[in-house]
């Protein structure tokens, strides 16, 4: 098939109606099985392979529209006893956790909140923030999921943006970043700031220093009171494309960003979650530690998991060390995370009594099943090395790879458990997502060839959030169906994806263009490198952050020259060789759980000066 055909062939197949779409997706998939034999044509668009692993029975997106809270309470109807949160020794049923949403929205409506109203909330995932989430939702309101390190600029502009009138905040995050939220308070619309102890919802309040409310706040209990006596608020009927949350993007690429998130955003992602194979059942206990301004925190880790029935294990605080004894300490069944909150196993591993409480079972991975890393790019030597790692402790399962962005929802792409990826694969698409690589003219490659990743969801934003001006610019194309990503993969034969980097992350060398990460890649070829990572530093110079392995005997001036031969040996040009390295034992994670690019970015010591001039022969060949 031609590129002129394949044009022809999308044109015709944008005008499908729904049932003419469930056929095709039927013959699809009935092809990826061979139970039927039917041309490929050699497009991930068309041909989607993936299809043959799904149960797309259990697939019902977009089957009926329903406002979130609605959907909340019809799914656990009958399971009013299960335990919807687990907090700080503190067991939350999902009884309870409805009636505390329902006094929220009597609270809210008190406050004359309803439909269209904007709610800004600055919580990490604790009970008051999830609560936020259906009783703001409930009201057919939109809860602005601000981040504490947010930008002021761009927190006083989208708190102004819906005239928002109420700020609900955890008190650590008030303490911290006191003057930027008395100024954003002062300077903005907010009329009334609730005040959420951390430990509100815990037994130790009782036993900790009680937070004290600063003046002119009201405490979140007290809020509560201000409903009482009022009948519970009608859920808002369901409207399609209806705003429900604002998250924000990571930051990695610049300025947060906020991503305006539909109803169909989070009932679409349960439904997709469930088909492509989680393990969604009754029971399981979901690690909710991703921040809820971030759509995985509050999307993967949070609203998916109540939508069927789980049980959301939650801790505010983003430390590796933390995260991972929790995972054994609490028996976690789910931990979607960044490669760098599961770094922390390896310092579990080196604490005193480590071994004595995996024997006596005080620490115990053996029911961490669902091991999904995502947020920056995980190389297939960080998932070697976490699967080592997570063995070594007692876990059956490996991690798998995921990969996604704020725009499309959460998630986009996963490994599947019982499927043998290829190195660096990403997963397939999820079940009503398409992924493909186009040219910088946007014509669909095929399979193999290495271009910028679109993506078509169902599980994907309205709009940024005030940004019309970069709004227009992510669709793809004018059924707004594609979205712009900015990363450079390709998708094989197999579906599976192939992400390789940010298309932004690059560096000019006296004029040539290099991507980092193909650098990168080139340095972790090495056998003794564990991680890396290539910038042009304060000073304009191409260096390499490099961090080897432990307890390797090695001259680190000679492998460092002999890194400079290999990435010489593989991009063909002496400008892509850096002559400054900084050797590390670890790279910093940002607020974001994230690895900090900013900070590594702005590091300007600790470097030792390689000339790129010696690269001989021997090492070349090597």
């Amino acid at each position: 098939m031609n590129k002129d055909d394949l044009l022809k062939l999308k044109e015709h197949i944008k005008t499908f109606t729904r049932e003419e779409q469930k056929l095709r997706d039927e013959y699809l998939r009935r092809i990826a099985n061979g139970e039927l034999q039917g041309p490929m044509v050699g497009y991930p668009s068309i041909d989607q392979p993936s299809l043959k692993h799904y149960d797309m029975e259990k697939y019902h997106a977009d089957r009926q529209g329903e406002n979130i809270t609605y959907a909340l309470l019809r799914q656990n109807a009958d399971n009013l006893d299960g335990i919807a949160l687990e907090y700080f020794y503190n067991k939350i049923t999902y009884k309870e956790f409805f009636e505390r949403i329902a006094d929220l929205m009597k609270a809210l409506k008190a406050n004359g909140i309803g439909e269209g109203d904007v709610v800004t909330v600055c919580m990490p995932g604790i009970p008051e923030a999830m609560t936020c989430v259906y009783g703001i939702g409930g009201l057919g309101a939109t809860g602005l999921y601000i981040a504490p390190y947010l930008d002021i600029k761009t927190m006083k502009s989208d708190i102004s943006k819906d005239s928002s009138r109420i700020l609900i905040i955890m008190d650590a995050f008030y303490e911290k970043f006191k003057d930027v939220f008395d100024e954003v308070i002062k300077t903005t619309s907010i009329e009334k700031v609730v005040y959420v102890p951390t430990l509100n919802s815990s037994p130790l309040r009782r036993i900790q220093k009680a937070s004290k409310t600063p003046e002119g706040f009201i405490s979140y209990n007290d809020f509560i009171k201000e409903g009482e006596g009022l009948d519970i608020p009608k859920i808002a009927p369901y409207k399609k494309d209806m705003p429900v949350a604002v998250v924000y993007s990571s930051g990695t690429t610049g300025v947060l960003k906020g991503i305006t998130l539909s109803h169909d955003t989070f009932n679409n992602s349960a439904e997709s979650y469930r088909a492509f194979g989680f393990d969604l059942s009754r029971g399981q206990l979901v690690y909710q530690a991703i921040p809820t301004w971030a759509s995985t925190g509050l999307i993967a880790d949070g609203t998916t998991a109540l939508y069927y029935g789980c049980t959301l294990y939650q801790d505010p605080r983003f430390d590796p060390l933390i995260y991972s004894k929790n995972l054994g300490l609490h028996k976690i069944n789910w931990g979607v995370a960044t490669t760098e909150l599961f770094a922390g196993l390896d310092e579990v591993r080196k604490q005193k009594l480590f071994k004595f409480k995996l024997k006596t079972n005080i620490l115990d991975y053996r029911d961490l099943r669902n091991i999904y890393i995502g947020g920056t790019l995980s190389t297939e030597k960080n998932k070697q090395r976490l699967n080592e790692i997570l063995k070594s402790v007692g876990c059956k399962e490996k991690a798998k790879r995921s990969y996604g962005n704020c725009e499309n929802g959460s998630i986009v792409t996963a490994e599947l458990n019982g499927i043998d990826h290829p190195a660096n694969s990403v997963g397939y698409p999820i079940p009503g997502v398409i992924v493909m690589a186009v040219d910088e003219e946007g014509n669909e490659l095929p399979y193999g060839e290495r271009g910028e990743l679109v993506v078509k969801t169902n599980c994907g934003m309205l709009d940024y959030y005030n940004r019309p001006d970069l709004s227009d610019k992510v669709f793809f194309d004018e059924t707004k169906e594609f979205k712009h990503t900015g990363d450079i993969g390709y998708v094989m034969a197999t579906g599976d994806v192939i992400y390789e980097g940010r298309g932004s992350d690059y560096s000019v060398v006296d004029g040539a263009k290099f991507y980092n990460f193909d650098i990168k890649n080139a340095i972790l070829e090495h056998p003794y490198v564990y991680d890396a990572e290539v910038f042009i530093n304060p000073n304009g110079d191409l260096c390499a952050h490099v961090q080897f392995y432990e307890g390797v005997n090695m001259n680190k001036d000679v492998e460092l020259k002999l890194i400079q031969a290999m990435i010489h040996n593989r991009l063909k040009d002496i400008r892509a060789v850096p002559e400054y390295f900084k050797i590390r034992e670890s790279f910093p994670m940002a607020s974001s759980t994230k690895r900090d690019f900013v900070k590594i970015k702005s590091e300007n010591d600790g470097f030792v000066y390689i000339s790129n001039k010696d690269l001989i022969k021997t090492y070349t060949k090597h």
